[in-house]
This record gives structure tokens, sequence and C-alpha cells, in this order.
């Protein structure tokens, strides 16, 4: 074989190799995407309705008082399934009352005893099941504070 063409197939052959090496590592690896916080104040209309707070649901305007921080999250679901801890904080003076999630993301509380706390450590996940490998899961995050 000439040199020209080893050295072409070899250069092919690395190229193939680089290509599916890229392709593995982007399917592998769970991304995570999270926007920056949003804040929602009365007299706007809130953006989720908040399990155990009666006086403030989606789409009614929000009571004096309240507010809610809200951030956007995408996860793109790579093999190994991941999630994001986010620290959800509340404006000076406000504290946490109850918190919710929207989308295909869920959200788990990890401080204990959030209640009262104006900044408090939480989890977006979204359903392994409903999820496959290369989709993505994509919702909000929110934190109602008083």
């Amino acid at each position: 074989m000439p040199a020209i063409l080893r050295a072409t197939a070899c250069a092919l052959a690395l190229c193939a190799t680089s290509t599916a090496t890229v392709l593995a590592a982007t399917t592998a690896d769970t991304t995570i995407e999270v926007a920056p916080r949003v804040e929602t104040s009365a007299p706007a209309a809130s953006p989720a309705t908040f399990p155990g707070v009666t006086s403030v649901r989606q789409g009614a305007r929000m009571p004096r008082g309240w507010v809610v921080v809200g951030r956007d999250v995408r996860i793109t679901r790579g093999t190994d399934s991941a999630f994001a801890a986010l620290r959800m904080r509340c404006p000076t003076g406000k504290s946490w009352r109850s918190g919710t999630a929207d989308g295909e993301i869920g959200l788990t509380v990890l401080d204990a005893n959030a209640r009262g706390k104006r900044s408090v450590l939480v989890m977006a996940t979204f359903s392994t099941s409903a999820v496959a490998a290369g989709e993505v899961a994509s919702g909000a995050v929110y934190a109602l504070c008083r």
C-alpha cells in the first residue's frame, strides 16, 4: 500500500475513533442547567400552587408579603442518572414556607426543619422511568417565602 494511502487510512480511522469517543462521552454524562433565580411577588400571579399553603394558588394574585423564588432547571439524562442540588434563598427578611416544582422536574427538600429558614437546600429530580438516556427533563423549582 502506498504511503499516502496508509496515511489517509490512518487519519480516517483516527477521526472515526475520535468521533465515536465524543459521541459515547456525550451520551454517558448527564448535564444539568440551572437558570438564575427569578422573584415573583404581590400583586403578580403565583406561578405555582404550594402544598400546605391555601392562600397561594397557581394563576391567582399573590397575597401581600409573599414572595416566590423560582429557578428553571433542565436535565439531559445520560446513561447514569444525576440530579441537581440547589440552594433556594429567600429575600432578606423572608423565610421558607413551602416548595414545589413543575414540568418533568420534582423537588426534594434536603434540609431538616426547613420552615423558617432563609436558605434551604433542595434537590431537583426527575422520574428515571419516564426520562430515557439522551432525553431532557425540564421544569422549574420554587420556594415560597414570607
